[in-house]
């Protein structure tokens, strides 16, 4: 071997061992960053924001649980207004393990742990050794991280798909191994973007700077390159499109919530950091839709972005002043709430408080390591800069595009991560070394960052705790509290007196036992919302509870007219069923009402005629059509057993009601209709198997009675005809 040779072979092993971080390092980086989650686990796992899932985390359980139980492809359009994947990848996990909310967190604090590791491994190879060490450390201490693995959101999943494609595209191979990355990065991209579409813009980015600067490969140029990862991105993301246009008969790629979103971001009252609202407000935004644009989401989003940009255009000042707000935004400390706020989930966990694990530090080191690193002149350098600035400039288009969450930014921080781990190595150095003028300098970088991201130019956190508030208040009557959950909706109120939300749901709490103060609530909320339907009902039912039924019929019959000028399709629901309502109250036209409950909502007309007897021959049909066409409904299912128990057919309504209780195992009255099915049929010993379960189960309450009673009357028919009707 030539001493040229020998030395060469030297180097390059120099080199690789600068760049291998080393499997010892690695396990320690997954198990600081498994510590430190799990830590976070333990103190938040029991908090009922994350045990009973809400808003985004509600909606991807739901649709989760209904792929399980076999509704594969979805119901229509409402079906593709978000990406499908991962409730797709949530439905797995359930099939095979369970509904168990901590089995899906303990997953994402598993996949966030790796995701800490591929941070350290892409930091290794783009600036060596101890850059990928400390950004994984850093990463692995990053507290939004936990925050958001710990709720059934999208992050976890993404950022472990997006480290896995970036890595790929960066690798260093040759000609068939350049093939396999180029096409593996694609498909994960693909996947990437099922389960968040904005990854398609940051990716396109990286993409076109690592085909036209990154390795090249003689037998392919840049163009091949691209068409290579085009070719397996579009081979993921087809079937996603294949699904959507069977629900829509449109063509939908991957979501239709895109012209939404730009209208909350740009032409509403929001400063570009309000996602798309919920509750009441959500209620009346669909309700101003026309609903042959609702029906068909291609429309809807070609009619939200005609609405914004008219709007835009008659106010271009605030447009324009709008857009600088959000590009503050993205550079502010504040994690700007989504569904729960972060701010909001920091008192009840100490480790997510430390300031090192924030965005507010690792911001201003990121910008100080980028300008270092593009001073030091090397192209090696400089495509750093490219590979991480353009990542996170592309989620900055999407923020001053749309609107600006905590979420929505978290995509960015592993390749914000990368760069402020190399301005902590220059730092230690220039100490090291007494460099003053080089500390002085990233001091200056610091402190100039620091003015954008550190003062609260949106605004204390506190202040729209309201929301937050009024989750909790959700959660805790989803578990089963509903005192616990009557004092969050006052501790909502505190902050917030005319929250319409926090007193329409406090009003539900107190209307069984104090229907005025129920009202008085309701009355607030409605000057703040006035055409809410769901408001416009449970006025009615405040009134009647008083036993005002004048001001209950004038309310309701307001209800119905303001289908007049609103789109109540989407609250047909409660239109029919206050339809229903007026044909108690108003005898004279009771048929004309029926009439128009059947014809809005078939279901709710056909659960109000059973509760009150009547036309039940076509009740039962309309209950054994839905229950036959929603197999992995189980309200569908527990309406026609039910029904079918109530018209003595025992041996079909308890086979019904099993398929019910295993679709729905956490409602407990299911289990208690079963048991008195079981009775009916002659079948005495699984129910009172069903009824001993149930016993050790529930806790002291009306139900438990009933269960009891039903147990003691086992031996005789009476007791499965007689007990439970009220229950119902």
């Amino acid at each position: 071997m030539s001493d040229h040779t020998g030395r060469v072979l030297s180097e390059e092993r120099s080199s690789k061992r600068r760049v291998e971080i080393g499997w010892a390092w690695l396990v320690t980086i997954f198990l600081v960053a498994l510590l430190h989650h799990g830590l976070c686990f333990a103190l938040l796992h029991e908090h009922p924001l994350f045990a009973h899932p809400v808003v985004d985390g509600a909606l991807h359980d739901a649709w989760a649980r209904r792929i399980a139980a076999g509704d594969w492809l979805g119901q229509g359009p409402d079906d593709v207004f978000k990406p499908p994947l991962y409730p797709y990848w949530l439905a797995a996990i359930y099939a095979l393990l369970g509904r168990q909310v901590q089995i899906v967190q303990w997953l994402q604090l598993l996949l966030g742990a790796l995701s800490c590791v591929l941070v350290a491994v892409l930091a290794g190879r783009l600036l060596g050794r101890r850059a990928g060490i400390l950004a994984g450390l850093i990463s692995a201490l990053y507290a939004p991280y936990v925050f958001f693995e710990l709720q059934l959101l999208t992050p976890a999943l993404s950022i472990f798909l997006n480290l896995i494609a970036v890595l790929l595209l960066t690798a260093r191979v040759g000609k068939g191994g350049r093939f396999a990355c180029d096409f593996g990065a694609g498909a994960l991209l693909g996947l990437s973007a099922g389960v968040r579409p904005d990854v398609i813009v940051p990716a396109a980015l990286v993409i076109l700077h690592q085909v036209i600067r990154g390795p090249r490969v003689s037998w392919r140029g840049p163009l091949g390159r691209i068409f290579c990862i085009a070719i397996a991105f579009v081979g993921v993301v087809l079937p996603i499109t294949l699904r959507n246009y069977h629900l829509t008969n449109s063509l939908i790629p991957i979501s239709s919530n895109a012209g939404i979103n730009f209208y909350v971001g740009n032409a509403t009252s929001s400063n570009g950091t309000k996602a798309v609202p919920v509750g009441l407000y959500w209620e009346r935004l669909l309700c101003q839709v026309p609903q042959r644009v609702l029906e068909q989401p291609a429309s809807a989003t070609r009619w939200w972005l005609s609405q914004s940009w008219q709007r835009m255009r008659s106010e271009p000042g605030t447009s324009l002043a709008r857009l600088g707000k959000k590009c503050a935004a993205f550079m502010n400390r504040r994690e700007f709430r989504n569904n729960i706020c972060y701010h909001f989930a920091q008192m009840s966990c100490w480790p997510m408080r430390a300031p090192f694990g924030q965005y507010g530090l690792i911001l201003p080191l990121a910008v100080c390591g980028l300008v270092a690193l593009w001073r030091e002149g090397s192209s090696e350098r400089r495509d750093v800069v490219a590979i991480c600035g353009l990542w996170v400039v592309g989620y900055l288009i999407l923020g001053v595009v749309f609107f600006v969450t905590a979420r929505f930014r978290l995509p960015a921080i592993p390749f914000l991560t990368i760069p402020a781990a190399w301005a902590v190595i220059r730092i230690l150095s220039g100490a090291r070394h007494r460099q003053w003028k080089a500390l002085s300098g990233y001091g200056v970088g610091i402190l100039a960052v620091g003015i954008i991201a550190w003062p609260t130019w949106f605004g204390a956190p506190r202040a729209e705790w309201t929301r937050d508030y009024v989750n909790l208040g959700n959660s805790l009557r989803a578990a089963g509290k509903p005192r616990d959950a009557e004092e969050a909706y006052r501790q909502a109120l505190a902050i917030r007196r005319d929250d319409p939300d926090a007193n329409y749901l406090l009003a539900h709490l107190l209307l069984p036992n104090t229907p005025a103060r129920a009202l008085e609530h309701l009355e607030t909320a409605r000057r703040l919302v006035p055409d809410s339907p769901d408001l416009m009902l449970a006025v009615a039912r405040a009134h009647l509870a008083l036993q005002d039924t004048a001001q209950a019929t004038r309310t309701l019959q307001e209800l119905v007219r303001l289908s007049e000028t609103c789109n109540l399709w989407p609250k047909r629901t409660e239109w029919a069923i206050a339809h229903t309502m007026l044909a108690e109250l108003d005898p004279s036209r009771a048929e004309t009402h029926w009439r128009q409950a059947w014809s809005i909502d078939a279901r709710a007309a056909a659960e109000a005629s059973f509760v009150r007897r009547r036309e039940l021959d076509r009740v039962l049909e309309v209950f054994r059509a839905e229950a036959v066409e929603k197999t992995w409904d189980w309200y569908s299912q527990a309406n026609y057993g039910i029904a079918l128990l109530e018209l003595d057919q025992p041996d079909e309504a308890a086979e019904t009601l099993r398929r019910a209780v295993r679709l729905a195992p956490e409602h407990h009255i299911l289990e208690f209709h079963l048991a008195r099915a079981l009775l009916g049929a002659g079948r005495e010993a699984e129910a009172v198997a069903v009824l001993d379960e149930l016993s050790q189960t529930l806790a002291d309450g009306p139900l438990r009675d009933q269960v009891r009673e039903l147990r003691r009357q086992s031996g005789t028919r009476r007791g499965w005809q007689g007990i439970g009707k009220k229950g119902y």
